[in-house]
C-alpha cells in the first residue's frame, strides 16, 4: 500500500511518499480502507518534532473516514495514540479495533466526515467534559471560526447557552445566528462587547480555541466572581508555549483552569462519542463541514502545503489527504 511516511522529526520535506505492506491484523482489530483522513495541527508539529513522545519512524494521521475491508459498513475514528506512537492515517489502509469501530454519518461524504473528527472530538471533550456547559450558561469562545472553535459553539448552542465567540475579521465571515460576534479589533474589545451586552462579571465559561495573550486575558476581565468560572484552553500561539496571564484577575474570581488533551478519552469513549455526533449530524441537530479541501496523497507539494497551511491558521477550510 501507499502511505506518507518520516524517518526523523524536523522539517516537511522528511515527510515522504513510500510503498509498505498493509498493516498486520491482530485479533480484535479490523483493516479499514482510508478513504479520507483530515489534515490537523497536531500531524504537523508532531513531524516538525514540536510534540516531543511522537516516535519514529512514523505514518502521521489522526482522522479518518473509511470502509471496513471485506465487512459492510462506512466507518470514521480519531484519537489515542495514532499518528505519535504508532502508525496513523495518511495511508490506504490502518487497523481499528473492532469494538472501537463507528459507523459515519450517512448524510456526510467520506471527505467531510474524515475532516472534522478530531476537531469534534476536541470541542465535545471541551464543552461536556471538561467544561460542563450547562442551560443558561453565559460562554465566551475566542476562535470561533475554527474547526475546534465552530464545533464547540454548535454543542453549546444545543445545551441552550448563549454564546459570544471571537474573530479576528468580520469582513469575510458570517457567524452562525446563535453567535453573537466580537471582532478582535481592539485591545479591550472582548469586554467592551461584554459591557454592552449587560453580562460584565457574568460570563460562566472561557474557551481559548486560539492561544493568544492578549483576547485570552481581556476575556478573563468578564468572568464571573462568585467560584463558579469554568476555563479551558486548547492551544497556545507561541512557539515556546507561553504568554502570561493576569493572575490577579485569575484568583480574585475563583476562576478554574483546565486544560484539553483528545487523548484522555480511551477508544470505546471516543467510539460513543462519535456515535453521538453522528446521530445528532443525521438528524439535523447538528451540522457538518459545508466544503473541505481534498488532497491528492501523491502530490508531495500540495501535501506539505496542507501541513504548513494548518499550522499557520492560514484558512478556514478543513483540508483532507485523499490516498
Amino acid at each position: 500500500m501507499q502511505a506518507l511516511k518520516f524517518e526523523k522529526t524536523g522539517s516537511l520535506d522528511g515527510l515522504s511518499l513510500v510503498n509498505i505492506d498493509k498493516p498486520i491484523l491482530r485479533p480484535g482489530d479490523a483493516l479499514v480502507r482510508v478513504r479520507a483522513a483530515g489534515i490537523n495541527g497536531s500531524d504537523a508539529a508532531g513531524i516538525l518534532g514540536m510534540l516531543p513522545f511522537v516516535t519514529t519512524p512514523r505514518i502521521p494521521g489522526r482522522d479518518f473516514s473509511g470502509e471496513v475491508v471485506e465487512a459492510l459498513g462506512r466507518v470514521w475514528g480519531t484519537g489515542s495514540e495514532r499518528g505519535f506512537t504508532s502508525d496513523g492515517t495518511f495511508s490506504q489502509y490502518v487497523t481499528v479495533p473492532i469494538a472501537a469501530l463507528s459507523r459515519k454519518p450517512a448524510s456526510l461524504d467520506h471527505s467531510r466526515a474524515g475532516s472534522m473528527t478530531l476537531p469534534w472530538l476536541c470541542a465535545w471533550i471541551t464543552v461536556d467534559t471538561l467544561a460542563n456547559v450547562k442551560q443558561g450558561d453565559n460562554v465566551i469562545i475566542i476562535g470561533a471560526r475554527g474547526g475546534i472553535g465552530s464545533a464547540a459553539a454548535q454543542l453549546c448552542n444545543e445545551r441552550g447557552a448563549r454564546i459570544f465567540g471571537t474573530y479576528t475579521s468580520l469582513a469575510k465571515a458570517t457567524p452562525p445566528s446563535y453567535i453573537t460576534p466580537i471582532e478582535i479589533g481592539s485591545k479591550n474589545a472582548i469586554r467592551e462587547a461584554i459591557a454592552k451586552a449587560g453580562l460584565q462579571n457574568k460570563i460562566d465559561v472561557l474557551l481559548d480555541c486560539a492561544g493568544y495573550e492578549q483576547p485570552f486575558n481581556d476575556a478573563l476581565f468578564t468572568m464571573t466572581p462568585n467560584g463558579t468560572g469554568r476555563v479551558v484552553v486548547m492551544a497556545v500561539h507561541a512557539k515556546d508555549g507561553l504568554f502570561p496571564i493576569s493572575m490577579r484577575t485569575f484568583y480574585t474570581k475563583a476562576l478554574t483552569l483546565k486544560g484539553m488533551l483528545s487523548s484522555i478519552l480511551g477508544p470505546l469513549e471516543v467510539k460513543e462519542v462519535l456515535d453521538n455526533l453522528a446521530k445528532k449530524i443525521d438528524s439535523g441537530l447538528l451540522e457538518g463541514p459545508k466544503e473541505v479541501k481534498e488532497v491528492d496523497m501523491k502530490n508531495m507539494d500540495t501535501v506539505k502545503g496542507a501541513l504548513q497551511e494548518i499550522l499557520t491558521r492560514a484558512s478556514h477550510v478543513r483540508s483532507v489527504i485523499i490516498p
